[in-house]
């Protein structure tokens, strides 16, 4: 489980990550002058104000009435004109450490990441003397950790310098060195092009973005320490520790980070100055403990041949020719955990579109938290894959959006209830945004619907009543009420959100491109299942039975999944023409993954539906859409054919190279949309957990899309709903599992499509089942 390289990193996407959630760092390796980019995960541009729209609950009324009468374009026209918004704030690189080492001609490189402590490292020779540095970011300690050392005393020697491509200034303030500065006001997007001011900084408090400050502490042993006007000097030393930490001044998503934030400086030096207090050796070990407690929860062995042997970016090469590295499969899975649990700690802001992990002041989609499918398949992998922690962060934004979205639903819609819409920053922005234009993404208040299906699966897996009663069910309420408010009758007896669109997809109506129908196919999933779930929630908890028996009236008026002439489940609420057929958003399968509307066991004719739905878009697609895909097959109980996609995401993307310039997967693994996409990460790992493991109805099917050459492997620690731990193993025919609850209960278990057995389970008692596939296939072909 190690990332490894012969040669330094020359770009981003080459670089190795760490991160505690918080605080997070690329390692180049460089031997000649060291690039560390540093960031902190409350660091982006601009302030809280909310920008939508006001008073146009007309406006969409009118939308309804033009698309009801097929009048699409006019009705597109009016959000334009009336809805759509300005853009969301940015996520900002804090700075770089620059190490100049001056150890050119080294010999014996290598650049690692360590997966299972977390831990990068470079070790090399130069000059008959070996080198090494060790990074890692940790949680317990809150910093990072940088160590030179050397197998000779007295050879360690450098000059540290700080760069930031932000308003800022270094200086020293021994023992430290420094950076302080500010963020932008606005950072547009870098989609928006020929903008005349895309980063800006306001002359009025109000206006002003968050301070920020980050500090380093040199700690060395011998040897001598310097420090210039805005830099320090390390010579002669035996080995040297610098550790790092970096605050901001942000306070909350609807604080004044500049009039009213937090005090940044007090806070970075006091949490610098506390992990001081250890050594190395004390960080180190406090470090791998902490980080060990969530990664060794789950482990996955599908076997391995000589190609794991290979340095990471070669072997990369050589699956992309032969597809013969099953390990390969194994570290992609465990790399998502590693990344999950880096970006994403309880008290940390979520992980965006590039985890913590960001260089650029104009960031690909802002690096911003895309609720159209990103934000939400960034989580796919905290439950199954026992990092149910790694989500709370995720459940600390949906509450900020609960609360923020209130104005925007009752502004643009005159509805009760909170909106989101599919562009989310750290300010909790809910509107639409476009700047009058972008109908295809912005014109889609589902976002809070979505977001609730992580909220009641978090109490499915956990049993936590009360997470249920005081943080899932309020919100899920809220998101209820607004979606009800948005239903009308279709002239046919039937409910449906009218008009709708299908994230980022268009059609041909009337010879023209659109992207607002009557109602989509996603968005009547995410209705039905967000009301189905209010309903289990009431009952669970034993309220609101006015509230419940409300919903189960509507429930079986709305507009139902509908079938096209080629067996394909339909994206809109007529069969129209695709502008892209094999678009990279899969929106219309919502009701198979991640919802469970459709299945083959309960929905056969809807399953078939969507599995030609997944034929005719085809086994291409960027990053993300790959992994959304496997995710699919899974489900589909297909594994050969989610072992295709999954061979598709492992393609190498270089740029400018002879290989794959498609979605992929670039040198450091990091998913490639391209540019880099971290959701894609999440994404795949969650797959194969799918893969490996489903939920039922009342229980859980083991194996239900093994593919067919792995014929041997195991897995140990899943997780399923009902507070159930699975530990599998196959060789060949023969499938065994060892189960585990924390309470006492009775579920169903089923392997590889066979039939139910039911099992009494007690409360830390482990019980393990055994079948014979071959067994089972001849019973069901008898059959």
């Amino acid at each position: 489980m190690k990332l490894w390289y012969k040669q330094e990193a020359e770009k981003w996407t080459e670089a190795l990550p760490v991160g505690n959630g918080r605080l997070g760092a690329m390692v180049f390796g460089k031997t000649g002058e060291e690039l560390i980019p540093i960031n902190e995960d409350t660091l982006w541009s601009g302030y809280p104000r909310y920008r939508g729209a006001r008073n146009k609950a007309g406006a969409w009324a009118a939308m309804r009435d033009l698309a009801r009468e097929g009048k699409f374009e006019e009705a597109q026209q009016v959000f334009i004109e009336e809805h759509s918004s300005p853009w969301t704030q940015s996520y900002l690189p804090l700075g770089d450490l620059l190490l100049a080492l001056n150890h050119g001609g080294a010999s014996g490189f290598r650049r690692e990441l360590d997966l299972d402590t977390a831990t990068a490292s470079v070790s090399y020779e130069q000059g008959g003397v070996k080198y090494r540095r060790e990074i890692f970011a940790a949680a317990p300690d809150d910093c990072l950790a940088i160590r030179l050392s050397a197998d000779q005393r007295g050879k360690i020697g450098f000059t540290l310098r700080i760069q930031s491509q932000l308003r800022s200034e270094v200086s020293v303030r021994e023992p430290f060195l420094a950076l302080d500065g500010i963020a932008p006001s606005n950072a547009m997007p870098s989609y928006v092009h020929n903008h005349p001011n895309p980063i800006t900084y306001s002359d009025r408090d109000e206006e002003k973005g968050m301070r920020f400050t980050m500090l380093v502490l040199p700690v060395i042993e011998g040897g001598r320490l310097e420090y210039g006007k805005d830099s320090l000097s390390v010579s002669g030393a035996d080995s040297a520790l610098l550790l790092v930490n970096a605050r901001t001044s942000f306070a909350g998503w609807d604080v004044q980070p500049f009039v009213k934030g937090r005090d940044e400086k007090a806070l970075c030096r006091a949490g610098l100055e506390k992990a001081a207090k250890k050594s190395y050796t004390g960080l180190l070990k406090a470090h791998t403990e902490d980080f060990q407690r969530y990664y060794r929860r789950v482990e996955l062995d599908l076997g391995d041949n000589e190609n794991a042997a290979l340095p990471t970016d070669e072997r990369l090469r050589k699956f992309y020719a032969e597809k013969n590295d099953p390990a390969l499969y194994a570290l992609l899975f465990q790399y998502g955990r590693y990344l999950l649990i880096s970006s994403s700690r309880p008290g940390t802001v979520a992980a965006n579109l590039q985890g913590i992990w960001n260089s650029e002041l104009q960031p690909p989609w802002s690096s911003n938290f895309t609720s159209n499918i990103n934000v939400q398949m960034n989580y796919w992998p905290a439950l199954p894959c026992a990092l149910e922690e790694t989500q709370l962060p995720l459940v600390d934004l949906v509450k900020a959006l609960s609360a923020a979205g209130k104005e925007t639903a009752k502004e643009l819609y005159g509805a009760p209830g909170f909106a989101v819409h599919h562009n989310v920053d750290i300010w909790a922005a809910s509107w639409p945004v476009g700047d009058h234009g972008g109908v295809g993404y912005a014109a889609w208040p589902l976002g809070g619907g979505w977001l609730c299906e992580h909220l009641f699966e978090r109490y499915e897996y956990t049993l936590d009543k009360t997470f249920l009663e005081e943080t899932a069910y309020p919100v899920m309420q809220e998101a209820a009420r607004f979606l009800i408010a948005l239903l009308s009758d279709d002239g046919a007896g039937r409910l449906w959100v009218c008009p709708s669109t299908s994230p980022e997809n268009a059609f041909v109506h009337e010879g023209k491109r659109l992207n607002m129908a009557r109602t989509t196919t996603m968005t009547m999933a995410i209705v039905r299942e967000l009301l189905s779930n209010c309903v289990k929630a009431a009952g669970i908890l034993g309220k609101d039975a006015d509230f419940a028996a409300e919903l189960e009236t509507i429930i079986p008026k709305l507009y139902p999944f509908k079938v096209g002439s080629k067996g394909q489940l339909l994206e809109w609420d007529e069969e129209y023409e695709e502008v892209e057929p094999h678009h990279r958003h899969t929106s219309h399968l919502y009701g198979l993954h991640p919802g469970c509307l459709i299945s083959p066991d309960t929905t056969p004719e809807l399953a078939a539906a969507c599995r030609r739905s997944l034929e005719l878009r085809g086994d291409d697609g960027t990053g993300w859409s790959l992994a959304w895909k496997v995710n699919f097959w899974a489900r589909l109980h297909d594994g050969d054919h989610a072992l295709t996609i999954l061979n598709n995401q492992l393609r190498l993307v270089e740029d400018g190279g002879a290989h794959f310039s498609g979605g992929g997967t670039y040198a450091n693994m990091f998913d490639a949309h391209p540019p880099f996409q971290i959701d894609g990460n999440f994404g795949v790992t969650a797959g194969i957990a799918e893969m490996l493991l489903q939920n039922t109805a009342d229980g859980v099917h083991v194996l239900p899309a093994l593919p067919s050459s792995w014929k041997k492997g195991s897995c140990k620690g899943l997780r399923a709903k009902r507070r159930l731990t699975v530990d599998l193993s196959w060789d060949g025919d023969k499938v065994q599992a060892a189960i585990s609850s924390a309470i006492d209960q009775t579920v169903g278990f089923k392997c590889r499509g066979g039939p139910e057995r039911r099992l009494e389970l007690k409360a830390g008692k482990v019980q393990t089942v055994e079948w014979d596939v071959s067994q089972l296939e001849r019973n069901r072909s008898h059959s």
